[in-house]
């Protein structure tokens, strides 16, 4: 990621004086922050990106454009629904919005911009725009900075850093600038969303592609997080380059869906697409944002689809569960290898190529249960969780002409199976 972007909510800048701003011990004479920091870095290297609250343009609208266009120059602007009602020339102006409406509009542009134009460094510029403004603004910069750690878990990410200045009084010369605060968020391998049911589908408008990634995240997820790295060679998860592409995709039915429009001369009432729970809509992009990370882990570990696997494939999993913090499932998943391994010598094995079930040659008064007899049995459930995923009753084995250990879940347990990951309470 390269480039620089400093962001804020406009405030109002016709018939101000520029300020003669102090910044890493060189002045600039400029209006706004974001201005200080273009000449400082560089046009070509910093953009300027604003929201502007509907509500500012209600006084001279023309006026203020006419100084965005003369102070500031080259930006980027996007509108901002307001929240409340504003009588200006005998005119009452009233706008449905709330704070949560806001964070979610910001934050669906800001992880826009993220997604189209690859910037290294943002800049969260709180020198101007009304308090309830810049707080959702700094708290939509904390989700985008979240996805990010998410999507990056493990590697290098943006960086966040506060932009503000001294408090710019009458009487005040030369208020120095500071970005000496970055914005930081923690983040860690635990699901932002719970299972995606046909509910939660209708009330965040899944389609059914965006529906069907989620549903293959979910039990991903739930497959590395209760240790069953099975699940995930049998059925396999979606590639980074098609996450990225639902992301966006996802990205635009919303910013359609909720687009709070321009703002209009002559119109009085602004009544806007509110969200139904704004957060959880947040925090799918959150989940879609794991996933990608997980892809990104499993592709470099050499870990990809097949109904048919060896222990080999099962040990590739230490180094996914290293790179999580997953230190339990990690011991847990090479305990079950060295178990699996004590069947190498075993006669049958030796004598036939065919495929056993697992508890034939684990246990030897195993007695084999259908599928359905397993479906909701819950210690059969706990049981796929305590080892690994690799149950007795599901799991089938045999030796390749190499003599390795070959393994694979039998087809009619797989319903079963994904019923056991998919569902919560493991």
């Amino acid at each position: 990621m390269e480039g620089r972007a400093v962001v804020w909510i406009h405030g109002g800048i016709k018939k101000k004086s520029p300020v003669d701003f102090q910044y890493k011990d060189e002045k600039f004479l400029h209006v706004i922050s974001g201005k200080v920091l273009e000449a400082y870095y560089g046009r070509e290297s910093l953009d300027l990106i604003t929201f502007v609250p509907h509500s500012l343009y209600v006084d001279h609208m023309h006026e203020e454009r006419e100084a965005m266009k003369k102070d500031i120059e080259e930006f980027y602007e996007f509108p901002l629904p307001s929240i409340g009602t504003i009588s200006q020339n005998n005119t009452k102006y009233s706008f449905n919005g709330n704070y949560q409406y806001v964070k979610f509009w910001i934050f669906l542009k800001l992880l826009e911009i993220y997604l189209e134009r690859k910037y290294g460094v943002f800049y969260c510029d709180i020198s101007q725009g009304l308090n309830v403004y810049t707080h959702a603004f700094k708290e939509a910069f904390e989700s985008l900075l979240l996805f990010d750690r998410l999507r990056n878990m493990g590697r290098d990410g943006i960086k966040v850093y506060m932009l503000y200045s001294d408090p710019i009084i009458h009487g005040v010369e030369n208020p120095r600038l500071y970005d000496d605060v970055e914005l930081k968020v923690k983040a860690w391998f635990d699901s932002p969303i719970g299972r995606p049911i046909e509910a939660f589908a209708r009330k965040h408008l899944l389609e059914t592609e965006i529906e069907r990634v989620l549903k293959n995240y979910y039990r991903t997820y739930r497959a590395i997080r209760y240790n069953a790295p099975g699940v995930v060679l049998t059925f396999g998860y979606d590639g980074k380059e098609r996450i990225e592409e639902v992301t966006k995709k996802f990205l635009k039915t919303y910013t359609e869906k909720y687009d709070p429009g321009e703002f209009q001369e002559g119109k009085t009432e602004y009544n806007y697409p509110l969200p139904e729970e704004p957060e959880e809509k947040i925090n799918i992009f959150l989940a879609l944002a794991l996933y990608y990370n997980m892809a990104v882990v499993f592709e470099e570990k050499e870990i990809s689809q097949k109904r048919e696997f060896t222990l080999e494939d099962l040990k590739r999993f230490f180094e996914v569960y290293q790179h999580y913090g997953l230190s339990v499932n990690k011991e847990l998943l090479g305990r079950d290898i060295e178990r699996l391994k004590d069947i190498e010598s075993h006669k049958k094995l030796l004598v036939s190529s065919e495929w056993w079930l697992l508890g034939e040659l684990i246990n030897q008064s195993f007695s084999p249960r259908k599928a359905q007899e397993l479906a909701n049995d819950q210690s059969a459930r706990r049981n796929f969780f305590a080892h690994s995923g690799m149950e007795n009753n599901s799991v089938c084995v045999r030796k390749d002409e190499e003599g390795k250990l070959v393994f694979k879940y039998r087809e009619e347990f797989y319903s079963i199976i994904d019923r056991f990951v998919y569902e919560e309470g493991a």
